[in-house]
């Protein structure tokens, strides 16, 4: 290193040494070489050039010496670069920077450019050489590589089916907004289709992403430079505000939901699409990005409980209903430790042959603030769904057990019926599980009976539901379809579906005696029913004149309170004689 270091000094003498002229004209013999030169006036007129400039411009020193350098301007700078170049080298000062030139054929080139003033004595500026090296090459490089990273930015935001942008970008521009907006309030809005699920469960999922596109194409029509769009998952979207009028937020709002209402159709069907829309809008000042999510979250999660199609803005009494409702599952989940949650006996009487008895499991809960409550007083602990599934697993251990005791203490009944729910259905081997606890426990199967709502069909693999019910069917356990004319096509279920019972829900039978209406669709059911040789249950009896006029109507069985409440299992001999009394049945 030391030798090199000596060896270069040597060189430098040596030239050092030269003869003024022949040091001048080596080190422009070595500059017109490497670099392209140019000498200007004051006023930007080329007073010279060396070759390297003819080369690279394309034009010859006859066209370019006496023009104004203006000539190989590329439109790609402003005019506040410029302004600001020529600031710098008409105060005497060296410019240096990076400029875009357009050669005689139209193409452009880059140069890394220096430019010295030249200055007389008396201190004034007379003229500028520019010395530039070719960079054109490195520069497309750079501009192929800033190609590509925003070609790559843009698949990293952008949601791949809908082509709109995604979580991702959503965040980012979550956070910059509350960084930078200049606005005084933002609204952040979650936006999730009602039909998406049915949709997709009946249509399957290329329909269900033709419904998502179309969602997003029309939500595309709203953004704006103050209104941003994203799919942050699933069938869910997010649409963020600015402005300066909260009363703005809430017509645009207002003007997707009505567009959102809209029909799409496939090969066999149509369905017609709705959203829920939560949002909530607060001063920009006071804005946090996990506040602004959660609130809008609670306020989606209410307008689609409270009927969906709708829109509802963040309140704080909406997290306080979130926080019972926490509360109320952990109080649920201590009820089973300690037994407080129990199940209770529901008798089903024939009223065509006497003496014909079976029973419904229901869920009873020994609240400690309370007097014993059934499930219709806790509905949000059926929103978590393990949950729900750990108290279908109780209730349907119990009733084994029980049906074992009832047995054993020579009380005659026919059947105790379980409520199945569609999270029973999650776990696919919920059949062969009551199958094989039933066999465990010497409870034949002929004593079973599963009481299934009209929506487990709508779900994905609903045929091999079916194909499960139909196997426990053969093995002697009954099938009640519950709610009966409350859910989705149910005639269609009643003809494809193999079932014991039809539940008639108990809305119909409490306006039994008020409605004409109400009276004409119990006897159509039945009617119908008896024509496919199956029987009818009327359930939420509260009267002796409703018994009446069910047996009227040829009404196979009937259930309800008037008749005998719930019961645990050790006062079903107690409730079985005090029914007699009322000589009713």
């Amino acid at each position: 290193m030391e030798k090199q270091k000596d060896d270069f000094r040597e060189s430098l003498n040596s030239v050092q040494n030269w003869p003024q002229g022949a040091r001048d004209d080596f080190v422009l013999h070595a500059l017109d070489c490497s670099a392209i030169v140019a000498i200007t006036d004051t006023r930007g007129r080329i007073l010279s050039v060396n070759n390297r400039f003819e080369e690279i411009s394309g034009y010859t020193r006859d066209q370019l010496i006496g023009n104004d350098h203006r000539m190989l301007r590329s439109k790609q700078h402003d005019k506040k670069f410029f302004r600001q170049m020529y600031r710098t080298i008409a105060s005497g000062n060296v410019w240096h920077g990076e400029i875009c030139n357009r050669r005689q054929d139209g193409s452009l080139y880059w140069v890394d450019t220096t430019i010295v003033p030249h200055i007389s004595e008396s201190g004034k500026v007379t003229s500028y050489v520019a010395i530039r090296f070719d960079i054109t090459d490195r520069k497309q490089a750079e501009n192929h590589l800033k190609s590509s990273r925003q070609k790559l930015q843009k698949v990293v935001n952008t949601d791949f089916l809908t082509k709109i942008s995604n979580r991702l970008h959503f965040s980012h521009i979550l956070r910059k907004t509350l960084r930078t907006s200049t606005a005084s309030h933002l609204c952040l809005a979650l936006l999730d289709i009602d039909t998406f699920k049915t949709i997709n469960d009946t249509s399957g999922h290329d329909s269900g992403d033709r419904l998502l596109r179309k969602v997003a194409e029309k939500l595309q029509e709203f953004e704006s430079e103050n209104c941003f769009i994203a799919r942050i998952g699933g069938d869910e979207f997010a649409v963020l505000m600015t402005g300066d009028t909260l009363a703005l937020f809430e017509t645009i709002l207002q003007d997707i939901l009505e567009q959102m209402r809209f029909s799409i159709r496939n090969r066999t069907m149509t369905h017609a699409c709705t959203v829920s829309i939560g949002y909530v809008s607060v001063p920009l000042s006071d804005a946090r990005e996990k506040t602004l999510l959660k609130c809008a979250d609670l306020a989606l999660y209410a307008a689609k409980t409270e009927g969906r199609n709708r829109m509802r803005e963040y309140h704080p009494v909406m997290e306080e209903k979130l926080d019972l409702a926490a509360r109320l599952r952990r109080r649920v989940q201590t009820g089973l430790r300690d037994q407080s949650i129990k199940v209770f006996y529901q008798p089903i009487f024939s009223l065509s042959i006497p003496g014909r008895i079976s029973f419904e499991a229901l869920l009873h809960w020994d609240h400690p603030q309370h007097k014993v409550l059934s499930p219709q007083y806790f509905p949000e602990v059926f929103e978590d769904h393990s949950l729900t599934m750990t108290l279908n697993t109780f209730v349907t251990h119990r009733v084994m057990e029980d049906v074992s005791r009832l047995r054993e203490q020579n009380i005659r009944f026919e059947r105790i019926a379980i409520n199945i729910t569609s999270c029973d259905f999650e776990n696919t081997d919920f059949f062969r599980k009551l199958d094989s606890l039933a066999d465990g426990m010497n409870v034949p199967l002929n004593s079973l009976a599963l009481e299934i709502t009209e929506n487990i069909f709508s779900r994905p693999h609903h045929q091999q539901v079916e194909r499960e019910l139909d196997t426990l069917h053969r093995k002697g356990v009954q099938i009640s379809l519950d709610d009966f004319g409350t859910g989705f096509a149910s005639l269609t279920h009643l003809k494809t579906i193999t079932f014991d019972y039809v539940k008639i829900n108990r809305a119909f039978v409490a306006g039994l005696e008020r409605h004409g209406t109400d009276a004409a669709i119990i006897r159509g059911v039945i009617d119908i029913v008896h024509s496919l040789g199956r029987k009818v249950v009327a359930e939420g009896i509260r009267s002796a004149s409703q018994v009446r006029a069910l047996l009227e109507m040829e009404c196979d069985f009937v259930q309800g309170d008037f008749l005998c409440e719930a019961v645990p299992v050790m006062d079903i001999p107690d409730a079985l004689e005090k029914i007699r009394y009322k000589a009713l049945l």
